[in-house]
């Protein structure tokens, strides 16, 4: 194959997001219009995406064309019709794994394809040979970029847009002058909770060196309200103040608030990938779940794990490391 010339329009080939999904892959999606600055950005799913509604201002300077509901991988009989888009793509990336969906991408004109399905037998280039799949989604989409530039993937140097109605409401909220300090203590599966008292125990100490411990509940975690702020009397509950926020959930409003946070203590959940977005420096907790899998890409983190500890379960992880884990991510980077 020819070397490829300047890539100036790549297509990414997606089975569609959900809000999870969307904000998950949102790192990716900054690396991509990072490595590629001055190209035209076309996402393509043959369903729903929440980059065209749900977060579309997230996302409204990284990607210049968004094509939801797209007649490629809808069906199998797409083969015995001509291809609905007529564009030419320099690159395609096909990021999902099935292969009548990825035969169905390749249809797409382009001048480079990049696949990982069944191994990257569809692909124009594929890895070399000893190559070893990363355990990590996004680390493998942002690995097929890198095969074509050639360049590690650039850092996360510039920050989502957040819409400006919901900064001015965090801020209203968390004003400057107090460090405030986050917490995260929900999580889609109760295996993955750290216990509740030990979220106490730290954000009381937090609170005895004179920060401001900002709880972030969801609906689940709302019950357990009187009870924090029993034994953390300045703790802030943001989420929970309908009369500002409404009591529609939107994840770009807890990204808005983590934009407030000197730092924050998260299970591993969707929250923690909202407070990575935003670049909120984090502490993330993980049990029957791998940070190597599923930990989010942001500037700043440290990732404790159960098992560091000997098991599996949540209970596994102590205080202590937790503590310091949180202080050292308070210090100023350098």
């Amino acid at each position: 194959m020819s070397e490829p010339g300047p890539i100036e329009s790549v297509a990414i080939y997606s089975g569609g997001e959900i809000i999870g999904d969307g904000v998950y892959k949102l790192p990716f999606l900054r690396a991509l219009r990072a490595g590629f600055p001055g190209a035209h950005i076309s996402w393509i799913c043959p369903g729903p995406t929440v980059y065209q509604d749900r977060i579309a201002p997230l996302v409204s300077d990284l990607l210049d064309d968004i094509r939801p509901h797209a007649d490629i991988g809808k069906q199998m009989t797409e083969f015995l019709r001509p291809v609905s888009i007529k564009t030419r793509f320099d690159l395609v990336l096909d990021t999902q794994q099935v292969v009548w969906r990825t035969l169905c991408a390749r249809r797409l004109r382009h001048g480079i394809f990049i696949s990982g399905c069944a191994d990257f037998l569809f692909s124009d280039i594929k890895p070399p040979r000893g190559h070893q799949r990363p355990a990590h989604i996004l680390k493998r989409f942002i690995g097929m970029m890198e095969m074509v530039t050639g360049q590690p993937a650039p850092a996360l140097e510039r920050g989502l847009t957040l819409p400006t109605a919901l900064t001015a409401k965090a801020e209203a909220q968390l004003p400057d002058g107090p460090e405030y300090i986050g917490f995260a203590p929900g999580a889609g599966q109760a295996v993955k909770r750290w216990p509740l008292e030990r979220f106490i125990e730290i954000a009381r100490r937090q609170e005895a060196l004179g920060r401001v411990p900002v709880f972030i509940l969801g609906p689940v975690e709302a019950a357990e309200m009187p009870a924090i702020h029993d034994a953390v009397p300045t703790a802030l509950f943001p989420e929970q103040d309908t009369a500002l926020w409404g009591d529609h959930f939107d994840p770009m409003r807890t990204m808005a608030i983590g934009r407030r946070l000197a730092g924050a203590l998260s299970n591993d959940s969707g929250v923690s990938h909202m407070l990575a977005a935003a670049d909120t420096p984090l502490v993330v907790l993980y049990g029957p779940t791998s940070a190597d899998k599923f930990g989010p890409i942001t500037r700043r983190a440290r990732f404790i794990e159960a098992s560091h500890f000997g098991a599996a379960e949540m209970t596994a992880i102590p205080v202590e490391p937790v503590a310091q884990a949180v202080e050292e991510l308070l210090r100023p980077a350098g």
